[in-house]
């Protein structure tokens, strides 16, 4: 069995050990070189961990590896969630919702990073975090995004004034890839939150 030098990183697994590159079967390696070039890239360029020095992958990717055959797919829905054409700040404003409802640190961390760079400021990034406060100084579309979001999550029901307003101002066919974002990070959450899986200490971890 390969061992890491890094072992500081090793608890980044929660309940799940990180799987060294060089103990991945074909159908692994070919998952976490296609996540190093799509999920951790677009990571790296927000500003948070998601890849260790040594190449194993933290957060919900070292999950991921366990079941190529499920979370290929999985990323083909990503991805193409992704493509929907969502403002960032719009998609950052819901992930921190959802990641803010069920408490999931690597969310949280992530996201945070990820919704700085598309121009979401703190004070609002706090606002989101928090879960109960409604953003105040983000665009009118990122606020409607949150308050989707809660109603999704929180309340299991989206009102009828709600609910317009939202096809209104994106569409029907942006509101569907709206409501497939939250429902990404509703499993992402789940598998954070069964496996226990933390933020690393710190953004240079």
């Amino acid at each position: 069995m390969s061992t890491s030098p890094a072992s500081k990183f090793d608890e980044l697994g929660g309940r799940l050990r990180l799987l060294p590159v060089d103990e991945l079967d074909h159908a692994q390696a070919a998952l976490h070189a296609r996540l190093l070039t799509t999920r951790l890239a677009r990571a790296d360029d927000a500003g948070y961990r998601a890849v260790l020095p040594d190449g194993r992958l933290i957060g919900p990717f070292n999950g991921f590896l366990r079941t190529p055959a499920i979370s290929g797919p999985q990323l083909d829905w990503a991805q193409a969630i992704s493509a929907g054409g969502l403002p960032d700040d719009v998609r950052e404003a819901a992930i921190l919702t959802v990641g803010a409802e069920w408490e999931t640190a690597y969310v949280l961390y992530a996201h945070s990073l990820a919704a700085r760079k598309a121009g979401i400021s703190d004070q609002d990034i706090d606002a989101l975090r928090s879960a109960r406060r409604e953003p105040a100084g983000v665009s009118p579309e990122a606020k409607l995004a949150h308050r989707l979001t809660v109603a999704i999550v929180r309340d299991h029901d989206v009102p009828d004034d709600l609910y317009g307003e939202v096809v209104e101002t994106f569409g029907e066919p942006a509101t569907v890839t709206l409501v497939a974002l939250v429902g990404q990070y509703l499993v992402t959450s789940a598998l954070l939150t069964c496996f226990r899986v933390p933020a690393p200490p710190d953004q240079s971890a």
